[in-house]
């Protein structure tokens, strides 16, 4: 199926239809440079917000904890045990066969 061809423009129907996009690509620029100038700014207030709440609750910590940890501990040996000092489970002795020899 063919298409039916597409009337020709006028000299001044192509002039206005090359403004008109030239003018609709500068105002998408300027609206995506001022929602990122706004979206920048709403960030940056935030991050300055998180920072803030983060350095005052690093100046509490520090007034609250003392420099050392109190608590109770135990000291374990330096050297591990490397030989078993449970008491062996000792097994009936059974009489000892001589060995069997060919005749």
């Amino acid at each position: 199926m063919k298409l039916p061809p597409l009337p020709k423009t006028s000299l001044l129907g192509r002039l206005g239809l090359a403004l008109t996009s030239v003018l609709a690509v500068m105002a998408g620029f300027a609206i995506a440079s001022l929602l990122f100038a706004a979206l920048l700014v709403v960030g940056l207030a935030f991050g300055g917000w998180l920072w803030w709440q983060l350095r005052r609750l690093a100046r509490q910590t520090q007034k609250t904890a003392p420099g050392f940890i109190e608590g109770e501990y135990t000291v374990l040996s330096e050297r591990p045990a490397l030989e078993d000092r449970r008491s062996p489970i000792l097994e009936p002795r059974r009489p000892r066969r001589p060995p069997r020899r060919a005749p």
